[in-house]
C-alpha cells in the first residue's frame, strides 16, 4: 500500500470511528430517556450520567486528536484507539445498568456485561502497545513483555468470554439482576499483572521524568478508583477514571509533542529556506542573453522536497539543464537531492557530455549509498548558437517539445537506468534540434501523476493540453497554466508529491 493509499484508509478509520463515538453518545441519551431515571436508584442513575458525560467528552476528545491527524504519528493512533475503546467501555457501562433487573433483557444484559469485561481487557493491552510507542526501552526487554502480555491478554479475553457459558465472574439470575460470582477478584489478575510489567518498563525506561509521571498516572487513576470502590456494589466509574488520565496524558503528552513540532517546523522552514536558496529563483534568470528565455518552479509535497532543477552556464554558447527527481519525501530526500546536484553540476563543468555525467556521477552514488536512494534525471546541454540539446535520461519523464508552428508534442526518448540504482551502468545520449520558436518543457512525475479525490490521475494528456493551451505564451505563462491546471483537477486532494517543471524557449543566436 502506497502512502496516498495508507493516508486515505487513515482517514476513513478515524471518520468511521467519530461518527461511531457521535452514535454511542446519542444512543446513550436516546436509551436512559426511554429507561427513565425515575425508575432507577440513584447510584444506578448516577453510572449512566457519568457514562453519558464520558462519552461526549470522549468524543470531543477523538475529534481533537482528528484535527491533529496530518502530523499524526502511530502514538497518536494508539492514543486514539484509547479513547475510542474507553467510550465503548462507558456505553457498555451504561447499558448494562440500564438493563439490570430486566427478566426479558436477560441475554442482552449477559453479552452486555462479558463485553464490559472484555472491552477493560482490551483498554489496558491498548494501553501497553501505546507506551511502547512513546518510552524509549530496550528492545530485548520490550520484546520479551511483550510476549508475556500478549500470553496474559489471550488468557483474559478467554476467560471473559467463557462467562457466556459458565459464571466465573458474574451471573445473571432470572430476574435479570447482575450478581458477582466467587472467581470475581481473578478479573483483576490480568489489569494487575500488566500493571507490574508497565511500572517495571516505566522505572528501567530512559524517557524524562515527567513523562513517566504522565503515564504512570493512567495506572495510578484507575487502581484508586478500584480502590474505593472494589467493596461497594452498583458504583462503577473505574472508565471514568480512566478517562480523567487519559485527558492528563493528553494535556501533558500533546503539549510536550506541539513544543517539539513547533522546533521541527522551525527547522523544516530553514531547511526550505536553504533548499529554496539552491535552486535558480530569480527570474529573468539571464536578462542580458537574448537568445532564450527560461522559467523553473518547484513545489514540495512536504516543507523540503526531493525534486530539484538547475540550468547554469558551462560555457559563454552551452546551457546546461538539468530536472530530477529522488525517491523518497522530506530531509533525507532534500540532502541526497542537494549531493546529487552538486555532483551533476561538478561532472558538467569538466566539459563531460550528458552521458558521461550520468554515468559518473552513477559510480560516485552507488559507491556509497547505504540508504538504498535513487534519482532519476534528465539532462541536456543546449548549444546557443546551432539549438542543438545533447541530452541523456536516467529513468526520468518524458521531454515535451514543441516546434515552432506546431503545437506540445510527446518526446519519447530513450531511457537509461535510475542513477543509485546499480554500478557500472552505461547511459545513451541523444541530439534534439531546436529551432527559434522552439519550446521544451521537461517535469517530474508529481505533474502527471497528481491526482483527484476519485483516485484519477492528471496524466500526459491533460498535461499536454494545458501546455497547448498557452502554447504561444512566454515560459512562465506555460508553467502557470500547468500548474493551474494540475490545481483545478486535484481540487481539496492532498498533495502527495513534489510538482517540478522546467520550460525552454529557444529565440536564436542575436542578429
Amino acid at each position: 500500500m502506497d502512502k496516498a493509499d495508507h493516508s486515505k484508509m487513515n482517514k476513513i478509520f478515524l471518520r468511521t470511528g467519530f461518527i461511531i463515538l457521535c452514535a454511542m453518545t446519542v444512543a446513550g441519551i436516546v436509551l436512559s430517556y426511554v429507561r427513565g431515571f425515575e425508575a432507577l436508584e440513584k447510584k444506578w442513575a448516577f453510572n449512566i450520567g457519568i457514562g453519558i458525560l464520558g462519552m461526549a467528552v470522549c468524543t470531543v476528545l477523538y475529534f481533537s486528536c482528528m484535527l491533529d491527524n496530518r502530523e499524526a504519528e502511530q502514538s497518536t493512533y494508539q492514543f486514539i484507539s484509547l479513547i475510542f475503546s474507553d467510550a465503548v467501555a462507558l456505553f457498555l457501562s451504561e447499558c448494562t445498568w440500564l438493563m439490570f433487573g430486566i427478566p426479558d433483557m436477560r441475554w442482552l444484559s449477559l453479552i452486555a456485561n462479558v463485553l464490559f469485561y472484555l472491552i477493560g481487557i482490551v483498554l489496558v493491552y491498548q494501553f501497553w502497545l501505546y507506551i511502547c510507542s512513546i518510552l524509549e526501552m530496550e528492545e530485548r526487554a520490550k520484546k520479551r513483555r511483550a510476549v508475556l502480555i500478549k500470553v496474559a491478554f489471550i488468557i483474559a479475553a478467554i476467560m471473559a468470554l467463557s462467562n457466556l457459558f459458565v459464571p466465573f465472574y458474574f451471573s445473571i439470575d432470572e430476574q435479570g439482576v447482575y450478581q458477582r460470582g466467587a472467581l470475581y477478584p481473578i478479573s483483576y489478575i490480568y489489569l494487575l499483572f500488566t500493571t507490574v510489567v508497565i511500572l517495571i518498563s516505566l522505572i528501567r525506561s530512559s524517557s524524562p521524568r515527567r513523562q513517566k509521571l504522565v503515564v504512570a498516572s493512567f495506572i495510578a487513576a484507575p487502581l484508586i478508583n478500584q480502590l474505593i470502590t472494589a467493596g461497594t456494589f452498583g458504583i462503577s466509574t473505574q472508565y471514568a477514571a480512566t478517562l480523567l488520565a487519559i485527558l492528563l496524558m493528553y494535556t501533558f503528552l500533546f503539549a510536550e509533542r506541539g513544543k517539539t513540532l513547533t522546533a521541527q517546523k522551525a527547522e523544516l522552514d530553514v531547511a526550505n529556506r536553504l533548499q529554496a536558496d539552491m535552486l535558480p529563483n530569480i527570474f529573468p534568470a539571464f536578462p542580458d542573453r537574448k537568445e532564450f528565455n527560461i522559467y523553473a518552479s518547484m513545489t514540495p509535497a512536504k516543507e523540503v522536497g526531493g525534486d530539484f532543477y538547475d540550468f547554469f552556464f558551462v560555457d559563454r554558447d552551452h546551457l546546461a539543464l538539468v530536472i530530477a527527481d529522488v525517491s523518497g519525501k522530506g530531509i533525507p530526500a532534500a540532502m541526497f537531492m542537494m549531493m546529487a546536484k552538486s555532483m551533476i553540476q561538478t561532472q558538467v563543468m569538466t566539459g563531460h557530455s550528458p552521458k558521461q555525467v550520468l554515468s559518473e556521477v552513477n559510480r560516485l552514488i552507488c559507491a556509497n549509498n547505504r540508504e538504498n536512494m535513487f534519482v532519476t534525471v534528465w539532462l541536456g546541454i543546449l548549444n546557443i548558437k546551432t539549438g542543438v540539446i545533447t541530452a541523456s535520461n536516467a529513468g526520468h519523464e518524458y521531454p515535451i517539445i514543441k516546434t515552432p508552428d506546431g503545437e506540445f508534442e510527446i518526446l519519447k526518448d530513450k531511457h537509461g537506468f535510475v542513477i543509485g540504482g546499480m554500478a557500472r551502468m552505461k547511459f545513451t545520449e541523444y541530439e534534439q534540434q531546436m529551432q527559434p520558436g522552439s519550446k521544451l518543457f521537461v517535469y517530474t512525475d508529481g505533474v502527471p501523476e497528481a491526482t483527484n479525490s476519485a483516485e484519477e490521475l492528471f496524466g500526459l494528456d491533460r498535461t499536454v493540453n494545458a501546455l497547448n493551451r498557452v502554447k504561444d505564451s512566454d515560459p512562465m505563462e506555460i508553467l502557470k497554466s500547468v500548474e493551474h491546471g494540475v490545481a483545478e483537477f486535484v481540487g481539496g486532494a492532498e498533495q502527495f508529491d513534489d510538482l517540478t517543471m522546467l520550460c525552454l524557449e529557444y529565440k536564436g543566436e542575436e542578429q
